[in-house]
C-alpha cells in the first residue's frame, strides 16, 4: 500500500517533517458578537470569569436569575450593547454599556454613553483582546450619538451594574482591579472622578458623644418606611432592590429635614459571611445643616441596625467631598477600597 506517511528509509526526514505529531498546532480564532438570546450562560462564565473579586457577585454560571433582575430584565438592555469575545465555544472576555439618564428622569440621554464593565480572562490579558472590546463598545456608543464616553458606572451614571459589583453603590472600576487604569490610559481616557469605599463594623456601635444629641430627641423623632415609587431612571437602575428610607421628622410641623436611604446588601454578604447594610443616600435640608441632625440621625439607624445583627454598614463618599469624608471617619468609618471613573471626549 502506498500512502503518504508509509516508512521508507529513503522518505523518513520527509515523513517525519509532515507528521502530525510535529505540526504547529492550529491557531484558534477568536469571535466577537454582540448578545444573543441563548447568551446567559456565556455571560455568567464570563462574569466569573473576568470579574472575579471580593466586590464581584458571584453568578452560578448554571443559574442566570440574577443577570435577568439586574441586567436583562431593564427596559433599555440593548443586545447590541453587550459584546462577548469568544475562543472555542468559551466566553475569554465581554464589555457591556449604556447611557446615562435624561434630566427629567424618564428616559435616556444617549449624548452620554458609559462602558459599565469591560472583562477579559487573565489568560488571554495582553493579547489585544481588551482593545478590541472597547473598540467595539465606543463603536456601538458613538452609533447611538454618544459625544461623551464615560468608563465605569458611577451613581447617578450607572444604567447597569447596581448590586452586583462595587459595593453599596457603583463605584465605577474599583482599584483592586489593578489593570484597568494603565489600559484606559493608553487608550485616552483621564480619570476624572475618585470614590472611596467607606465601611465599619456594628458589633460595637457607640453613640457618639455630641451635646446637641439630647435637644435633637426632644424635637424630632425618626421614622423609617419603604422608599415610595422613585423616578423611572433610578427604578430602573436600582432593579429588584428594594430601599429603605429612615426620616427625621420635626415633631411639630412633621416636616423632614433629614434623610437616609438604605438597602440590605444580601447578595454580598453571600461572598463575605457577614450580613451588611448599603448607603445610598444621606441628605440634610440646608437651613439646618450643621446642628448634628445627620449625625443623629446616622448614630440611630446605626444602632437600630446592630439590634437587628447586620455586621457590618458601608458608604460610598467622592474623595474630593472632604466634610462628607470627616463625617463617616468621626462616626467611625474606614476606607476600604477606591473606584474611579475615566472620560473620553469624542468627534
Amino acid at each position: 500500500m502506498a500512502s503518504r506517511g508509509v516508512y521508507n528509509a529513503q522518505t523518513t526526514g520527509r515523513i517525519a517533517a509532515c507528521s502530525p505529531l510535529r505540526r504547529r498546532k492550529a491557531r484558534i480564532v477568536i469571535e466577537y458578537r454582540t448578545f444573543r438570546n441563548t447568551d446567559p450562560p456565556l455571560v455568567a462564565e464570563a462574569w466569573v470569569t473576568c470579574l472575579a473579586g471580593p466586590r464581584t457577585v458571584s453568578i452560578p454560571i448554571k443559574s442566570t436569575t440574577l443577570l435577568e433582575y439586574f441586567v436583562f430584565a431593564k427596559m433599555y438592555f440593548d443586545p447590541a450593547g453587550l459584546c462577548l469575545a469568544i475562543e472555542d465555544g468559551r466566553p475569554v472576555g465581554f464589555v457591556h454599556s449604556g447611557f446615562v439618564g435624561n434630566a427629567e428622569g424618564n428616559g435616556l440621554d444617549t449624548s452620554t454613553g458609559v462602558i459599565c464593565t469591560l472583562g477579559v480572562a487573565p489568560q488571554h490579558r495582553r493579547r489585544g483582546v481588551g482593545s478590541e472590546l472597547l473598540r467595539r463598545s465606543e463603536e456601538y456608543l458613538r452609533g447611538r450619538g454618544a459625544k461623551r464616553l464615560i468608563a465605569g458606572s458611577m451613581a447617578p451614571n450607572n444604567p447597569f451594574l447596581f448590586g452586583l459589583y462595587g459595593g453599596c453603590d457603583s463605584s465605577g472600576f474599583l482599584t483592586s482591579h489593578e489593570n484597568a487604569a494603565p489600559f484606559l490610559a493608553k487608550h485616552g481616557y483621564t480619570a476624572v472622578r475618585k470614590c472611596g469605599i467607606y465601611q465599619r463594623n456594628l458589633g460595637a456601635v457607640q453613640v457618639p458623644v455630641d451635646t446637641r444629641f439630647s435637644d435633637i430627641r426632644l424635637h424630632y423623632d425618626i421614622v423609617g418606611a419603604p422608599l415610595p415609587a422613585d423616578s423611572w431612571w433610578r427604578e430602573s437602575v436600582l432593579g429588584p432592590v428594594e430601599v429603605f428610607e429612615y426620616d427625621l421628622r420635626d415633631k411639630k410641623s412633621e416636616s423632614v429635614v433629614a434623610r437616609l436611604l438604605l438597602w440590605d446588601m444580601e447578595l454580598f454578604a453571600q461572598t463575605w459571611q457577614k450580613s451588611c447594610v448599603g448607603l445610598l443616600d444621606i441628605q440634610v435640608e440646608p437651613n439646618v445643616r450643621r446642628r448634628g441632625l445627620g449625625r443623629y440621625l446616622l448614630a440611630q439607624v446605626l444602632r437600630h441596625l446592630r439590634d437587628q445583627t447586620f455586621n457590618l454598614f458601608e458608604a460610598r463618599i467622592d474623595l474630593d467631598n472632604g466634610p462628607g469624608i470627616t463625617f463617616f471617619q468621626n462616626l467611625g468609618f474606614d476606607c476600604v477600597e477606591t473606584g474611579a471613573t475615566y472620560e473620553r471626549v469624542v468627534n
